[in-house]
């Protein structure tokens, strides 16, 4: 396996974060921060130690805490108990051995669906915080109902300030955020969540991702700002608009992703754009935060603090590093709507051991869903690497997404914004031709939109035969 790719040391880097906000008044230095603020500030003390834990000391304190995980799921679930009953097993009287934990049942999202509030716990402790509903984005179909409590809540925001730490952000500055919005903009004192009332950050800005890519640009060039996070695919045709037009952001020293899987070619595109790398982070709206970009290298650690990752081949088996498997999650503070061994539909890379000396698991890559995967005519499958057509074959075009139809078909959906001629609809077949070869019959459709989740998120390549 080929050395992960490295960081390049000449990125700025920012002085340290976390200008503590003081809960006292007439004391600002050293800063008293209130409870809340001391909780958070506990959390990162044990987070800066164990991420430098030995894999096998990781793996132990997760099993002590998915036992008492288990146990209440057993008492207070009645999917769980039913499942488990039915395996002949019972967390309450049984000891939870690494080898029991792995033989049982994975839990699919069509699972917990049909389960409805049998998923559901009829108790939660106190101590976990409010209750709180949520909807999955529905991106691979059906959406999903899920609880939440305060504590995971938690949770997600002292690993959101893990990430702002590991990459050394400068939080004084201003964020700008394009992504799913109620509203065209908006306008923040902060940083959000994770930082509110903890720390002194600078303000927040946000767009709409529906904006089309001139506009968002033209509101980039106005705000300025020092942080930037959006989806890949919309940062693609950002860098696209940047790179074309020769312009740069002057204060901007901080790009990040999240929400869809990212690829070599966007990565890249933003370096020639921005000079800076893509920084990526791996979550979903159900269990929350599950693997970091490592500070140094492009690939991702594991927050297993929070959770317990299974990468699992088609047999049920663990992957090597190296190897694809499918992403397999036990949510270890949710008892509110456990995800026991909760299959997530997506796949990711197995990497190995990190230079950098977190014990932390390390995904190589974030691979997708199961409907991105590409069908081949002789049957096999695989991630499409040459879904990204340059943006310069035509120009004009805001948005696209390849469609395969059947086994040897493949049609582009291309939104543009103006009627596509006979010798552009050429051009973009000559260049997908010049990345897939000639193993798919292609064809150009235009149209007007293309299809989009509640978060946002319009998938690069759909096989539409995986459901």
């Amino acid at each position: 396996m080929s050395e992960p790719p490295r960081l390049p040391a000449s990125v700025p880097v920012a002085a340290p974060v976390l200008q503590l906000r003081s809960a006292v008044d007439g004391v600002s230095w050293p800063a008293l921060p209130d409870p809340a603020g001391q909780s958070v500030l506990a959390m990162l003390w044990q987070l800066e130690r164990s991420e430098r834990y030995t894999p096998a000391r990781l793996r132990s304190l997760q099993l002590v805490q998915a036992r008492a995980l288990l146990r209440h799921a057993a008492t207070h679930v009645p999917f769980y108990r039913e499942l488990w009953r039915d395996a002949g097993f019972d967390p309450r009287v049984e000891a939870l051995t690494p080898k029991r934990f792995t033989a049982l049942p994975v839990v699919t999202r069509a699972m917990l669906q049909q389960a409805a509030e049998s998923a559901f716990a009829t108790e939660v402790p106190q101590a976990h915080g409010p209750v709180q509903a949520g909807l999955t984005a529905g991106t691979a179909g059906r959406p999903l109902h899920f609880r939440t409590t305060g504590l995971t809540q938690f949770m997600w925001r002292a690993f959101t300030l893990r990430d702002h730490l590991w990459h050394r952000r400068d939080l004084g500055g201003k964020l700008a955020s394009i992504g799913s919005m109620l509203g065209r903009r908006a306008e923040e004192p902060n940083w959000g969540a994770a930082t509110a009332g903890l720390c002194t950050t600078g303000p927040a800005v946000g767009l709409s991702i529906d904006r089309p890519v001139v506009e968002q640009a033209a509101w980039l060039v106005e705000q300025d700002p020092h942080s930037l996070v959006t989806s890949p695919g919309n940062l693609y045709r950002l860098a696209g608009w940047f790179s074309g037009h020769g312009l740069k952001l002057p204060r901007l020293r901080d790009i990040r992703t999240l929400s869809e899987r990212v690829t070599p070619e966007q990565r890249a595109a933003c370096r020639v754009a921005f000079g800076l790398p893509l920084v990526d982070a791996y979550s979903t709206r159900e269990l929350g935060c599950l693997a970091l970009q490592c500070p140094d290298h492009e690939h991702y650690h594991v927050q297993q603090e929070g959770i317990l990752m299974e990468l699992l081949d088609d047999r049920g088996q663990p992957v090597p590093a190296g190897a694809m498997g499918r992403v397999v999650v036990t949510s270890l503070h949710n008892f509110a709507m456990p995800f026991v061994r909760y299959d997530t539909g997506d796949f990711a890379t197995a990497g190995g051991p990190c230079d950098c000396g977190r014990g932390l698991a390390v995904l190589a890559r974030i691979d997708g869903r199961a409907r991105n995967l590409m069908m081949l005519p002789d049957g096999s499958r695989r991630w499409p690497g040459c879904e990204l057509i340059s943006l310069d074959a035509v120009p004009g075009i805001q948005w696209h997404q390849f469609v395969q139809v059947a086994p040897d078909r493949i049609e582009l959906h291309v939104v543009c914004d103006h009627p596509l001629a006979p010798s552009e609809q050429d051009a973009l077949l000559a260049t997908v031709r010049g990345r897939m070869g000639d193993r798919f019959e292609l064809a150009v459709l235009q149209v007007d939109d293309l299809p989009r989740s509640a978060g946002g998120q319009s998938e690069v390549f759909v096989n539409r035969q995986a459901g």
